[in-house]
């Protein structure tokens, strides 16, 4: 009898550890990921966002305008993926202006780039399927909503805007959408 007891306590022991190393080795981290997989997320965040309808309603309640959107990951679960295939949620720093169809016909030049709707914030895009979002409610005076959202190993990185360039990246990527949008002149005929 006193056989069983010690076998069952090494397995659960047993079982315990494993669900414990299960766990462990698929939580969110917030080591320092190669730049190549870095860019890789953040495109995949950008297309997610840029073509999710309810994100497009995030600023304006209007139909027409759409988001254009820069973004730089801050982490990824689970913490050991290596690759894109690997990842599961994308935590990242999102910055993104409104274009309306006004905007686009205008180009380049007719915009102030400083008057769009915008936003600045961090998110968790989860990969799905489906393909989901989850944003913190607005105002500093909010944090627990981000402490529910993003797991204690990423919340410095959550509160924080760790992105110096994001203003000059969002400016660069409007005026690339705006150049692709603008019809080019037809050729004259003579």
């Amino acid at each position: 009898m006193r056989r069983w007891r010690v076998l069952a306590l090494v397995l659960l022991f047993a079982a315990a550890s494993g669900v414990f190393v299960v766990w462990w080795m698929s939580a969110p981290s917030g080591r320092k990921l190669p730049e190549p997989l870095r860019d890789q997320l953040a495109a995949r965040v950008v297309e997610a966002l840029e073509h999710d309808p309810t994100f497009r309603t995030e600023v304006t309640r209007e139909p027409g305008p759409r988001p254009v959107c820069v973004a730089s990951v801050f982490g990824v679960a689970p913490g050991w993926a290596d690759t894109a295939s690997d990842v599961r949620t994308i935590y990242t720093w999102v910055n993104c202006s409104w274009l309306s169809p006004a905007d686009v016909a205008k180009g380049p030049a007719g915009v102030d780039i400083d008057q769009l709707s915008g936003v600045a914030m961090p998110i968790a895009l989860h990969l799905g399927p489906p393909v989901t979002y989850q944003a913190p409610e607005d105002g500093e005076e909010n944090p627990d909503s981000v402490r529910r959202i993003f797991p204690k190993s990423l919340e410095a990185a959550a509160f924080s805007h760790p992105w110096p360039s994001a203003r000059d990246d969002l400016r660069q990527r409007v005026l690339q959408v705006m150049d692709s949008s603008t019809p080019s002149p037809s050729p004259s005929r003579s």
